[in-house]
């Protein structure tokens, strides 16, 4: 929304929207506004993967986060896992790069064990600010809640959920991943900028950023909002015995903004931040929605961070127009960093 359309809402001048906008994001209440893009259409996956590190692996894995290209994002993790929770990207051309590099790893004894999840789909579901008071924090029955789980387990209601276990593939080419780099490094630039950078008229720069969006490359765009102090974040993995959208509508009737994210029709992975009043409340319900999961386990993520020096669309090459992750110089890599260079 337009700030002019926001205090058309509100009753305030655009101005005065622009100003309490501004001091949210310097307060760090509201940050910076992201663009949620799956690539996956495009020939880029992505996975999740949790790692039981060793005394070394703890101070030796950063290292190699960092200098592996197709890692991009880390955070210390506890829970059954205790280690590190990363993001990495890799070229469906070379399916099997992520465990080839977590093979390497346990090899060189920095890792007991590891877990992957590889990203289908994902759901921003965004906040219910109703139940938030300024005051109070957000306000939630956790027990109607939980009361609510097997009534909503038992509806006949059909549920639809906004997630696709197979994505279709979309021809791309360079500027369409340029126009992408940009939006990923700035989610507020706008279409001029955006014209003046890439040597194009607006009108084309809006006919491909639609086109995106109608493709479902770029899924939407987020502002996060830090709305309480001490906030959590937890990430819960389940798998179902079969496909269930009702187990995954339970986890929509919450407030909290949170992320859903599918690999296939049978396992999940739901990331929610809550304070620590909350907290139980959440993992109450866990144990009522407990007997029809076949497996279920909860991260923590407490210090995120960025981990590569270069740029994840700097894996695209534009002379060939395709995604390249070089297994083997990732290998030598691990053993660089292993032996001190």
């Amino acid at each position: 929304m337009s700030t002019e359309e926001v205090g058309a809402l509100l009753g305030l001048p655009p101005r005065t929207v622009r100003y309490r906008l501004k001091k949210l994001r310097e307060t760090g209440v509201l940050s910076p506004t992201r663009v949620l893009t799956i690539e996956r259409k495009m020939g880029l996956g992505e996975s999740m993967f949790l790692v039981n590190a060793t005394p070394r692996g703890s101070e030796l894995l950063p290292d190699i986060f960092h200098r592996i290209d197709t890692i991009y994002h880390n955070s210390p993790t506890y829970g059954r896992f205790n280690g590190f929770l990363v993001y990495s990207l890799y070229s469906l051309s070379t399916p099997r790069i992520t465990l080839r590099i977590l093979e390497e790893i346990q090899k060189c004894g920095l890792i007991y064990d590891f877990f992957i999840f590889d990203i289908a789909d994902f759901d921003a579901k965004p906040a219910d600010y109703g139940y938030f008071n300024s005051a109070l924090g957000w306000v939630w029955n956790w027990d109607e809640w939980r009361d609510q789980i097997p009534k909503t387990l038992k509806s006949k209601k059909k549920i639809k959920l906004p997630l696709d276990e197979v994505q279709s593939h979309v021809d791309f080419d360079k500027y369409d991943v340029l126009i992408l780099k940009l939006m990923f490094d700035d989610g507020d630039i706008t279409q001029k900028k955006l014209a003046e950078v890439l040597s194009m008229s607006e009108a084309r720069v809006n006919r491909r950023i639609r086109r995106l969006e109608s493709e479902g490359i770029i899924k939407g765009y987020r502002s996060t909002v830090c709305a309480t102090e001490n906030e959590l974040n937890l990430i819960c993995f389940i798998e179902l015995e079969e496909p269930q959208d009702k187990i995954l509508s339970v986890f929509y009737q919450l407030p909290f903004p949170a992320t859903i994210i599918m690999e296939s029709r049978t396992r999940f992975s739901i990331q929610i931040a809550l304070n620590a009043q909350n907290i139980t409340g959440f993992l109450k319900g866990l144990d009522t929605l407990r007997p029809h999961l076949v497996s279920c386990f909860v991260q923590t993520i407490h210090d995120a961070k960025m981990s590569m020096d270069s740029h994840p669309y700097d894996l695209y090459n534009e002379s060939t127009n395709r995604w390249e992750t070089p297994g083997s110089e990732y290998l030598i890599d691990i053993r660089d960093i292993m032996n001190g260079k």
